[in-house]
């Protein structure tokens, strides 16, 4: 998966933001679920979920509040 930048999100629309936004949600309750058993290998990609789905919210609330 290529790393997306915050361009990337501005350029989305809002309903692309939103099936975005669940599956970095599903990106990082898998990711979690394997860190916990002990089978993540990158356990950066915890840190990356966690910063994406949070511009994925801020760029939702941009488009909606203008």
């Amino acid at each position: 998966m290529a790393k997306k930048t915050v361009k990337d999100f501005k350029k989305m629309k809002t309903e692309d933001l939103k099936t975005e936004l669940i599956a970095n949600r599903k990106l990082l309750f898998e990711s979690n679920f394997k860190h916990k058993m002990g089978q993540l290998k990158e356990s950066h990609t915890l840190k990356e979920a966690r910063k994406n789905i949070a511009r994925i919210k801020t760029e939702i609330n941009t488009k909606n509040g203008s």
